[in-house]
């Protein structure tokens, strides 16, 4: 892998006296995917939220392409960087084309980087349909279009296929696939699913209490069992405290 476009460095989050972050440290580099797992409350919405800069952290930094991202307010990290989340939101009474448009514009990325991007995600044909009636698959398929717009080197993905038939999955698979391989944007996404991260990651990090339990290649043999491994230790641990979700 190349230079690192993300360099997450000693990041600890303190609520008063609860710690939801601990002396996190990791890195993504260029094209490449980092699936970053977990159970609930583990630490990743955290994480995430301090890498978007929409929460501080009590210590530690983050740095995107090499510039610090805590407490910037001029939105050139912004421009770096897409976030597409479980449901993606945009006006229902707009036609998929029509919301791409009016974002692009705000972008300032031009109405041809738009029509390019819906012909990229497959969407050019119900384009002028609207995205209050497009399926869950569509409306992700739009939502990956978006973050697309300003051409960033990093893209975060929370639980990209959440709520998605089985087909729908797999063309998000291989949008992300194409976006990371094609394009070399790096991802971190975050994903309940193992067979997903060990389809479409490099890397798996795993968190717990706000810990950072195991980082692992997926490139390597038996690496998503050393991953399903820790989990298993993880759900052994909760049920002899009694606190299995």
């Amino acid at each position: 892998m190349s230079e690192a476009v993300l360099r997450v460095e000693g990041l600890t989050k303190r609520y008063g006296r609860f710690t939801a972050l601990r002396d996190l440290s990791f890195s993504v580099a260029k094209g490449e995917v980092v699936g970053l797992l977990g159970q609930n409350g583990a630490g990743k919405s955290t994480t995430i939220k301090i890498i978007c800069n929409l929460v501080r952290p009590t210590a530690g930094e983050v740095y995107l392409e090499g510039q610090p991202v805590t407490g910037q307010r001029s939105g050139e990290h912004r421009r770096k960087m897409g976030v597409i989340v479980e449901a993606p939101r945009f006006y229902p009474l707009l036609s998929g084309r029509a919301n791409l448009e009016l974002l692009a514009r705000i972008y300032g990325a031009g109405d041809g980087r738009a029509a390019a991007l819906l012909e990229q995600v497959g969407l050019s044909e119900r384009q002028e349909e609207r995205f209050g009636r497009y399926s869950m698959g569509m409306k992700q398929r739009l939502g990956l279009a978006a973050v697309l717009l300003n051409e960033p080197s990093l893209v975060v993905l929370d639980e990209p296929t959440t709520g998605l038939d089985p087909v729908a999955q797999l063309q998000i698979h291989d949008l992300i696939l194409k976006l990371t391989r094609e394009h070399q944007v790096s991802a971190l996404m975050c994903s309940h699913i193992l067979s997903e991260v060990e389809t479409l990651c490099h890397r798996a990090l795993v968190l717990h209490r706000g810990e950072l339990l195991l980082e692992q290649s997926l490139r390597e043999k038996d690496g998503i069992a050393e991953v399903a491994k820790v989990f298993k230790g993880i759900a052994d641990e909760l049920q002899k405290q009694g606190d299995l979700q």
